[in-house]
């Protein structure tokens, strides 16, 4: 069990400071930063990692939510509904990643960093659409998606967002800006869920996710206004780079 102190917990909140900052620059979940920066830099094991990213998840959903909230964006009886299979996925994987090696873990975080790289460089695909949204009604396989958006989020510690955003815009039709939002609201319930097997399992180590919490918390705050005054397109390139590098780190480690 790792109790950090002193040093150690102040590189826990830069690293929460560091996703949370990115995050709402980029539009990303924490964890996609959190996870790859415990592992690889700080030596965290992975298991308990992805159980601290998910509790910054949940955080980063918490906060940034109610302001989604106060501008009525979030398309809350869809998201409602779409959560059930999620909630389930969820379970399903923070129950899986009980059994799965560290280097397992490592690989697929690696696939998700790679596959979120492509999508971010190539731009991501949105649908225009028309109408009056708040009809929209959650289908079958849009109910699939979001279960394997759960068990994403519960086995690597991510929001699942990079499956639930194309799920909301290019299979319901949602409008972008309601798309993420959406996501953003559904994200911390899905990660409340996974944390449930982690904290039966003891790897919920509340030194490690406290001060990444605050450090989260304090980045989401700052991103926006930085957001603003910077260009999007070249720091999104920067950050495929980087993408790209810790998976390879990632694999080598596994390979090595």
């Amino acid at each position: 069990m790792i109790e950090p102190v002193g040093l150690d917990a102040l590189w826990y909140v830069v690293t929460g400071l560091c996703a949370g900052l990115l995050g709402a620059i980029l539009g990303l979940g924490g964890g996609i930063i959190i996870v790859p920066v415990l592992t690889v830099l700080l030596k965290v094991p992975a298991h308990l990692a992805v159980a601290a990213s998910l509790v910054g998840v949940v955080a980063t959903s918490t906060s940034s939510s109610a302001g989604y909230m106060k501008r009525g964006l979030p398309l809350v009886r869809v998201g409602l509904t779409l959560e059930l299979t999620t909630l389930v996925g969820a379970i399903v994987g923070s129950i899986a990643a009980g059994f799965m090696p560290d280097d397992a873990i490592f690989i697929l975080f690696s696939l998700l960093l790679l596959y979120t790289a492509w999508n971010m460089w190539r731009g991501r695909a949105v649908r225009t659409v028309e109408g009056d949204v708040a009809e929209l009604q959650a289908t079958p396989l849009a109910l699939i998606g979001s279960g394997a958006a759960g068990c994403i989020s519960g086995t690597l510690g991510v929001g699942g967002g990079v499956v639930k955003v194309p799920i909301l815009n290019l299979l319901l039709g949602a409008p972008i800006h309601r798309s993420t939002s959406t996501s953003t609201f559904m994200m911390g319930l899905t990660a409340a869920a996974g944390c449930v097997a982690y904290f039966m399992r003891d790897e919920l180590v509340v030194g490690i996710a406290a001060p990444l919490v605050l450090g989260v918390l304090i980045g989401a705050r700052l991103g926006p206004p930085i957001a603003v005054k910077i260009g999007g397109q070249g720091l999104r390139r920067a950050f495929v780079v980087v993408l790209i590098f810790v998976a390879t780190r990632m694999i080598w480690g596994v390979l090595a």
